[in-house]
């Protein structure tokens, strides 16, 4: 192995080492417990455990369980 192939080798697993050690460094993150919501309407929205809807995304997702209108008929 030549001499430039050798100083290129270990140019990139130095390289390579400090970026894991960066990585690792980087994963001393606090992160925070996530506040207890509630399953309901919250103001305008709606919770339902996952995500927050809008009414309007809400209604028209769940018209579902709205019964329907009677079929109209041609007497």
């Amino acid at each position: 192995m030549n001499k430039t192939k050798k100083s290129l080798l270990i140019a990139s697993l130095a390289a390579a080492l400090g970026m894991g050690l960066a990585n690792v460094a980087s994963a001393d993150v606090h992160h925070y417990a996530p506040q207890h919501v509630t399953v309901g309407w919250h103001g305008d929205r709606y919770y339902d455990g996952h995500r927050y809807w809008e009414r309007r995304e809400w209604e028209r997702r769940h018209e579902h369980h709205v019964a329907p209108p009677p079929p109209h008929r041609y007497y």
